[in-house]
């Protein structure tokens, strides 16, 4: 292959990149509206797809949202925690917090306090205000070894997912981060 082939190739599969990521974006933006809007069948149809096979994390994060509330969907928590996990080690700091109020009430996932303030940590540390509340309520629910065994674990998730990778900030919807 010539250099001035190779250069118009690496140029055109540039294009192309830059292009299925727009339509990945609008396809997004198109699927968050369907959802605020009600129409639960256009939202699946958009988000799913991105969610299983994009790995998008706020498309995880909504559908997280859909299931543990029964938004077009029939109400599964299960299902939702796990859309919520998805999105919550990609950053998303409200599935981060989301996640921790399902451990503490033991919604869709086994009630587990020490789980709830790690996620609670996790979700305050990369800046969520109500998470930094929640973290403190947890804490005062647990016992001075179970604190302990909370703290080993917060400090090993906000490790692993206390910051908001970039491909997850460029995901973010139009406007900023959900509400």
């Amino acid at each position: 292959m010539t250099h001035a082939a190779s250069r118009f190739l690496t140029r055109f599969l540039g294009v192309c990149l830059l292009l299925s990521a727009g339509v990945a974006r609008a396809d997004f933006n198109d699927g968050v509206l369907a959802l605020m809007t009600g129409d639960y069948d256009k939202a699946l149809k958009t988000l799913v797809p991105l969610a299983e096979t994009s790995n998008h994390a706020y498309a995880q994060y909504f559908l997280g949202r859909m299931y543990s509330e029964g938004r077009g969907v029939e109400k599964n928590p299960g299902e939702g925690a796990k859309w919520y996990r998805k999105a919550a080690e990609k950053g998303v700091q409200d599935a981060q917090f989301r996640l921790g109020g399902m451990y503490e009430a033991g919604d869709g996932v086994p009630q587990d306090m020490e789980y709830a303030f790690a996620w609670y940590s996790v979700s305050a540390h990369i800046g969520n205000v109500k998470a930094e509340a929640a973290m403190q309520a947890a804490a005062a629910k647990l016992s001075g070894d179970e604190m302990k065994s909370a703290n080993l674990l917060s400090a090993d998730l906000i490790q692993k997912y206390g910051t908001v990778p970039e491909s997850t900030s460029q995901a973010l919807p139009m406007g900023g981060a959900p509400k």
